[in-house]
């Protein structure tokens, strides 16, 4: 006797072995029954659903959970569909890849697979976004027996990062606005006062500069190539506060690799790092610089930000603003950094250690 949830099997054996102690039978299957029920519980609250697919022979005979038949919206005699009727429920233009990752899976000598995908169900032409995780059984040969798996409805999820997504793209939308609208005034005020036209280009360029360098905080992904080496991405975000005749912010050291994840995290610590030594900094005064780092140690990355020529230092703040607070959480929660800020006379240095693996990602 085999529980009827796919992918989650409980035999008589077991039962009979628990503790290492044999039951009678009735009590076994007692359990048994317990423990079917429980993990049934389970699926449905979770919106899971269990899956078998037998592999052999490349005919795809389908094994279905009734939380799985819930989930894709079938009603029970759907417990065997056929690997076409799986098909077709896949979101057209999902589709074709979907299938195609399947049968790559399956002939290659993978042992899992995962896929993330829309369907429409049949039960009432809802959109239901689904995220397949499974294990792909195989022979001494890696040829392909069986797939055990289940089928999650993440659609909550799926929605809440598009709306989040919307809400970026409309808070970079009016930011931008903001930005051209007061590059527009400068450049309205210089036209009246001739004299004051290539100071007003300057600081025209410099808002530009603000501008592209708070997009990257704004977009997980940057639409050119500022996400592959990590002083590419410095000298961009450094970009708007080395406008006049001498650069500010200088960088160095070696070129280190950055995933698209890793840049949005990177941009908010050093927009933060660069706003504060405004405020409060070396760029707060003319003569006040700031040298970035970049350095390869063993498995991690350092990153130093020191400031020089601003004011006399004292101890640093006595409790973290938000924007510090924000740093802190990209840092360790995005990047798994540790990040130390060392109080100088002559001026902050903050040193963030990152994993090379994550900050690849």
């Amino acid at each position: 006797m085999h529980l009827q949830t796919p992918s989650l099997k409980v035999t008589v054996r077991h039962v009979l072995r628990l503790r290492g102690t044999r039951l009678p039978l009735k009590e076994a299957l007692r359990r048994l029954r317990s423990r079917e029920e429980e993990l049934a519980r389970v699926q449905r609250i979770g919106q899971i659903g269990g899956l078998e697919v037998d592999l052999r022979e490349g005919n795809f005979r389908n094994s279905r959970s009734p939380e799985y038949l819930a989930v894709h919206g079938l009603p029970p005699e759907a417990a065997n569909e056929t690997h076409e009727e799986w098909v077709r429920r896949i979101h057209p233009e999902d589709r074709d890849r979907v299938v195609d990752h399947f049968r790559r899976s399956v002939e290659s000598d993978v042992m899992e697979y995962e896929a993330e995908y829309r369907i429409i169900r049949p039960s009432d032409g809802e959109l239901r976004w689904i995220l397949a995780k499974a294990e792909i059984q195989r022979d001494a040969e890696a040829r392909p027996l069986k797939l055990i798996g289940a089928h999650i409805d993440i659609t909550a999820r799926r929605q809440a990062e598009e709306q989040r997504e919307l809400i970026a793209r409309e808070l970079q939308h009016r930011i931008g606005n903001v930005f051209t609208v007061i590059g527009s005034l400068i450049a309205m005020s210089a036209r009246e006062d001739p004299a004051a036209a290539r100071f007003a280009e300057g600081i025209v360029g410099q808002i530009g500069a603000l501008h592209r360098a708070h997009s990257i905080v704004l977009n997980r992904r940057d639409d050119d190539d500022t996400g592959d080496d990590l002083r590419k991405l410095i000298a961009r975000l450094a970009a708007p506060y080395n406008g006049g005749q001498q650069e500010r912010i200088t960088i160095g050291g070696a070129r280190v690799e950055i995933g698209p994840s890793s840049t949005t995290a990177i941009a908010l610590v050093l927009h933060e790092l660069a706003t504060n030594a405004v405020k409060y900094g070396a760029l707060s005064t003319p003569a006040g610089r700031v040298q970035i780092e970049v350095s390869a140690i063993g498995e991690n990355v350092c990153l130093r930000w020191q400031e020089d020529g601003g004011p006399v230092v004292g101890d640093g703040p006595k409790r973290q603003g938000f924007g510090s607070q924000l740093v802190d959480r990209a840092a360790k929660s995005q990047l798994g950094a540790r990040m130390e800020f060392v109080w100088r006379p002559s001026g902050l240095m903050v040193i963030l250690e990152i994993p090379s693996g994550r900050l690849r990602k």
